[in-house]
């Protein structure tokens, strides 16, 4: 017989929030845009002591709100870190991207399916103005990356892991990072499509080999109605919104803790939420070297020893070769100058862009201070910071805004492996 002790408190929390009534009670609902004084939770604030170079996009870590939960340690939310018009990136990424990547699987291609290559495409030339059941896009509900979580087993298995995206990688490391955690190295993460009927049941995320890592979920979109109780469901679950931009921690004893989404909440009225805001102005300068003297026009300058750099309008880069092809923001100098300065993006290398890893030979090596995982952030942050600069200046937001517009994305980033173990196959044998 179940004592009192015992009992489920978690359930019965979550079909009172799943059901579709009107007139349900949100009092005790946590809104950290409006109840930062309830007793519940308490506020954490940062100093910026970080040497890893800061990911475009984001507030300088001393201008997040970020709160803690004295009954619930371990969990911390980040009230939405991402600068105005910031956050169209990761959602692309998350549409426009990952589906199609063959690194990764969806629920389509796990079923035999086609993977998802043209459901964002296909969606835009049908020109909806929202999305409908109709809507084949609307049948992707998740997208895995890094090792591919398996459903059936709850395992991961080291024959099935793709490359994990460095820009993902860089986003859940700084956050580590600013939010006082040691060495973390992202390896898998799962990307929930939710519609207005969806919800998450009640359940722990115990399949990684490190507990001791924290597990970082980014909301996009729609708001979120997030529970989240203890290690067994006899705990009184948490409520609390979570919106766009909101970045929710489970580290310590809330790391294993139950959570679950009951509902989606009603959308606004908004045609372009601020949250899909086109991005405008600059970016925060990342890094100038020790030498070059800049003069930060616009957006991110960055020189190399020698400097001498043209400032046109939005990102110089000095480097030591030519070859330049023209697209539509970067401006980035050779050695010896000869940049024809077109209307955006002069880029000198000899690839494409996303091959471009720019280095800076008269800048100390920070990185070699720092723990192995956050050397490669060093090594991979220029090039991700470009990307999402000129993502964010030629990004189209109208097709985002009508998914969205009855539709929540989330991240879910996790370390699977302990750290010094390089390959689940270690710990398989």
């Amino acid at each position: 017989m179940t004592t009192a002790v015992e009992a489920d408190l978690f359930t019965p929390e979550f079909k009172r929030f799943k059901a579709r009534k009107q007139d349900l009670d949100f009092k005790n609902v946590l809104d950290l845009d409006e109840d930062t004084l309830s007793p519940l939770i308490s506020k954490v604030y940062l100093r910026n002591e970080s040497a890893m170079t800061p990911i475009a996009g984001l507030k300088p870590c001393t201008d997040w709100n970020v709160y803690q939960f004295p009954s619930w340690p371990g969990l911390m939310i980040v009230k939405n870190p991402f600068l105005p018009g910031c956050q169209g990136y990761w959602i692309s990424r998350c549409l426009a991207d990952f589906p199609s990547d063959p690194d990764n699987i969806t629920n389509l291609s796990a079923l035999g399916a086609e993977r998802g290559e043209r459901l964002w495409q296909d969606f835009i030339l049908k020109g909806s103005t929202e999305l409908t059941k109709a809507d084949r896009l609307r049948q992707l509900r998740w997208t895995t990356l890094g090792y591919h979580y398996n459903w059936t087993t709850k395992e991961y298995s080291a024959e099935n892991v793709g490359q994990f995206p460095s820009d993902v990688s860089c986003l859940s490391q700084y956050l580590a990072a600013c939010l006082g955690f040691g060495p973390y190295k992202p390896q898998a993460a799962i990307v929930n499509y939710y519609h207005m009927d969806s919800t998450l049941a009640a359940h722990t995320d115990h399949s990684e080999q490190d507990h001791s890592a924290p597990l970082f979920s980014i909301s996009f979109g729609q708001t979120a109605l997030f529970l989240i109780g203890g290690v067994t469901k006899c705990v009184l679950p948490l409520a609390v919104k979570l919106k766009s931009g909101d970045v929710c921690v489970m580290s310590g004893p809330s790391r294993l803790a139950y959570h679950a989404v009951p509902k989606i909440l009603p959308p606004t009225q908004e045609e372009f939420p601020a949250y899909l805001q086109p991005f405008v102005g600059s970016l925060t300068p990342q890094n100038c070297c020790s030498q070059g003297g800049c003069g930060h026009k616009t957006d991110l300058c960055t020189h190399t020893q020698d400097g001498g750099c043209g400032h046109k309008t939005d990102l110089c880069t000095h480097t030591q070769d030519g070859g330049c092809g023209h697209k539509t923001d970067l401006c980035t100098h050779t050695q010896d100058g000869g940049c024809g300065h077109k209307t955006d993006l002069c880029t000198h290398t000899q690839g494409l862009f996303q091959d471009l890893l720019y280095q800076c030979p008269g800048e100390d090596n920070h990185a070699l201070n720092l723990a192995p995982s956050f050397q490669q952030y060093q090594r991979d942050i220029d090039q991700v910071n470009y990307k999402i600069y000129t993502v964010l200046k030629t990004l189209d937001l109208t097709p985002f805004a009508r998914y969205l517009k009855s539709s929540r994305i989330n991240i879910n980033i996790r370390q699977v492996l302990p750290h010094g173990v390089t390959s689940l196959q270690h710990m398989q044998h």
